[in-house]
């Protein structure tokens, strides 16, 4: 959930997650259950993610309020710049799937989202918070959401075109498409939190992985009223 702080929170089994994301009296957070594919949803550094014309560096503040969030650094080489699996995720169907990460403006303001099965992608503005050209082919949806301390949670929702799935993060100091390829200076870039992968036409609450994939169990709500209250 996200607490009264902003801040990204984990709720044990068992209590009400109570969400403060858009309401600030806070609102029961009901979801089904879904399963984060991704198994290295923090941890940049890993072999798990391959590096492409950029570095990353780690100790920058994530939305949880810790200094697990990475920076997403450009080389200096005309190229596009990005991280992404090591290889693909199988989806053991062919259906809507959802990608989802977390970022933060720094020299750059631009974060593209690809997935690569699909070669369907968005650039988000990490500025002002809109959407802006599709990265390769628009996604059938995508989304930004302003969380607190400049963070945005950017997510897109691709039909799956066969059994797998590679998520691809770009950084670029324009957003423009066609200028994908472009002469990095070697320090600047943005900064990157929380990548998930899942089966569903829309991101729900974060799921924090770090090595195989993790399930989340649907929210149960018993005795809650009627529905003029609590809808299906």
């Amino acid at each position: 959930v996200v607490n009264k702080d902003g801040l990204i929170e984990t709720v044990g089994s068992g209590e009400p997650r109570i969400d403060f994301n858009d309401d600030a009296k806070g609102a029961l957070l009901l979801e089904p259950t879904r399963s984060n594919l991704i198994t290295y949803s923090e941890d940049f550094s890993n072999a798990y993610w391959t590096k492409s014309g950029s570095s990353v560096v780690s100790g920058f503040v994530s939305p949880k309020g810790d200094t697990n969030a990475f920076k997403l650094v450009e080389d200096n080489n005309i190229s596009s710049h990005r991280v992404n699996f090591n290889s693909t995720i199988s989806l053991g169907v062919v259906a809507k799937h959802t990608y989802s990460l977390f970022a933060k403006k720094g020299e750059n303001n631009f974060i593209g989202i690809l997935d690569l099965a699909s070669v369907k992608g968005r650039w988000f503005n990490l500025n002002d918070g809109t959407i802006g050209e599709a990265r390769a082919n628009a996604p059938i949806s995508s989304k930004i959401e302003e969380l607190s301390n400049g963070w945005y949670k950017c997510s897109i929702t691709v039909e799956a075109t066969n059994s797998n799935g590679n998520l691809y993060i770009y950084t670029s100091s324009d957003g423009i498409d066609s200028n994908i390829l472009y002469q990095g200076d070697g320090t600047s870039g943005i900064y990157i939190w929380g990548a998930q992968l899942e089966q569903g036409s829309y991101a729900t609450s974060y799921i924090p992985t770090s090595g195989s994939a993790a399930t989340r169990s649907a929210d149960v709500c018993n005795n809650g009223a009627n529905e003029q209250v609590i809808n299906s």
